[in-house]
């Protein structure tokens, strides 16, 4: 929203030089106002309240030497918000004058230190001692990054004049935060670098589009859509969950039931999983270290400074010739982050310290008893999958998949491992039923056609665009609702089970097919 500018009307013989400046001032901010027109004020350089008082900035941007610092204010961001972040965003990863984009957060208030790096805000004192120094949040608790926007308030719109417009602006603010934070093979100069020390919940995994990803300890995703009667946000989440692993070819990418688990379990992947999967490109020992990652991201030359060669010359009519440093562009920001990392998604099946330097012959390096197959570094979620890797394989429907689950959960034995599977299987059928069945259908559906070989992240959004507006109209997400504000909020209120459809069976296959039309 842009705040008007006052102006005065006083006769010219009057207009002393104070005057004179002060209305060309006040020009030039008009100026500067309507060229930013479509931009909103809630996303400011420091964090400020509008002169209306319709509340805080929930985004806040603040440059760090030859880096940009993001700070996130609130979890749940409005719909301008998330369209002015994603413009500067776009606008900073092109920006040669930089090295780098941060997006952080800790256990600060950043509000409170009015967003000043942490690098400023405390000493400089790297952490070797192996010791967290992190603020734990309450038990059974956790600091939440990022949500993308409050279900809350959309369902609260729905009821309003012109709710089909808001909505749309909304799913169209997601996709572009989404795209401004993967960024452009042929535009973009600098790295996007996501520190979310928390969980990251649905659309809020649009900040986590980057290049870089550094989970902490208290780092965790899951997606809650389903158990609201909603679907997949228009992040591109269906077509990356089915190819989880692929990049680095990790483990992951041997099993499609990891990306099941997640879009239909409501499964929350911690750190690890998080890593070994792709969803995040390292492992950091604590938010300790964000201090660290600031300190040498402000000092680190900016991209149009990282080069050893002198640019040729180019005369008029010729082609321009190719950058002679690209080798050399952004290099030393992958070397830091590393440096700085317990571990990362590319060396998933490294050998765990530098056997070259080491006596081959001392019997403590022996590693005949090690799974070469399997590499060193596993989770529990990728576990899961391999266990269950027939069901999810073999299994088209998502019927199927449950009833394979239920006859998993149904076996009796005395071996613990096998009971272990047992309880695992009985665990993610409990949790799928308690999801609403359409919504749980239509992402089942969105999640095939995101794997096929057609499929792309641009129009893998469009579809879950479309199924998600459609079902901010349905019965289900309006009755989640109205649960919810009746118990007080989302984390008070217990799991809701009033759903359209009494089962998976109910739902027909032209009701899927007619939200996904």
């Amino acid at each position: 929203m842009v705040r008007a500018v006052a102006s005065r009307v006083v006769p010219r013989q009057r207009i002393s030089k104070a005057m004179a400046k002060e209305a060309a001032s006040e020009a030039l901010r008009a100026e500067r106002l309507a060229l930013n027109a479509d931009l909103p004020m809630s996303v400011n350089r420091i964090p400020t309240r509008a002169e209306n008082d319709i509340g805080s900035a929930g985004v806040a941007i603040r440059p760090m030497g030859n880096s940009r610092r993001v700070f996130l204010l609130d979890p749940h961001l409005k719909a301008g918000e998330m369209e002015g972040l994603a413009h500067r965003i776009r606008a900073l990863s092109k920006n040669e004058g930089i090295n780098s984009v941060l997006i952080a957060t800790d256990d600060k208030d950043d509000q409170e230190l009015n967003c000043l790096p942490r690098y400023v805000t405390q000493e400089l004192d790297p952490n070797f001692g192996g010791v967290s120094l992190d603020f734990e949040p309450a038990p059974n608790q956790s600091w939440h990054v990022s949500g993308g926007y409050d279900p809350l308030s959309v369902a609260q719109t729905m009821s309003e004049p012109g709710s089909s417009d808001k909505c749309d602006f909304l799913m169209e603010s997601v996709k572009k935060l989404s795209m401004a934070s993967k960024g452009d093979s042929a535009e973009t100069r600098v790295p996007v670098i996501t520190f979310p020390h928390g969980v990251v919940t649905d659309a809020g995994y649009a900040l986590c589009m980057g290049g870089y990803v550094l989970a902490t300890r208290e780092t965790s995703f899951r997606i809650l859509n389903p158990s609201r009667g909603l679907s997949l946000d228009p992040v591109g989440f269906s077509y990356v969950l089915p190819r989880l692993g692929w990049e680095h070819q990790q483990r992951s990418s041997k099993y499609p039931g990891c990306g099941l688990i997640l879009a239909l379990a409501g499964y929350e992947a911690n750190c690890f999983d998080m890593v070994e999967t792709g969803l995040a490109t390292h492992l950091v020992s604590g938010s300790e270290i964000l201090a660290t990652l600031e300190h040498n991201l402000a000092s680190i030359a900016p991209w149009n400074q990282q080069k050893l060669v002198k640019k040729p010359k180019h005369f008029y009519g010729q082609l321009p010739p190719r950058d002679a440093n690209a080798s050399l562009r952004n290099v030393t920001i992958a070397h830091i982050i590393d440096q700085i990392s317990e571990h990362s998604a590319n060396s998933a099946k490294s050998f765990p310290f530098d056997f070259s330097v080491t006596n081959a012959e001392d019997p403590a390096l022996d590693t005949d008893h090690v799974p070469w197959d399997s590499g060193f570094f596993s989770t529990e979620l990728v576990d899961m999958a391999a266990y269950f890797d027939d069901i999810f394989q073999q299994e088209k429907t998502l019927e199927g998949i449950v009833e394979r689950l239920k006859e998993a959960g149904s076996q009796t034995t005395d071996d613990p491992d096998e009971q272990l599977g047992v309880d695992v299987a009985n665990n993610l059928v409990e949790r799928m039923e308690s999801q609403s069945p359409l919504a749980l259908s239509v992402t089942y559906q969105l999640m095939k056609m995101g794997g096929g070989r057609l499929a792309s992240v641009e129009n893998c959004m469009e579809r879950e665009a479309k199924a998600q507006l459609k079902l901010f109209a349905g019965k289900d997400f309006a009755e989640w609702a109205k649960h919810v504000r009746k118990h007080g909020g989302e984390l008070k209120a217990p799991a809701f089970g009033g759903w359209q459809h009494e089962s998976i069976k109910a739902v027909s296959a032209s009701e899927v097919d007619e939200i996904l039309s």
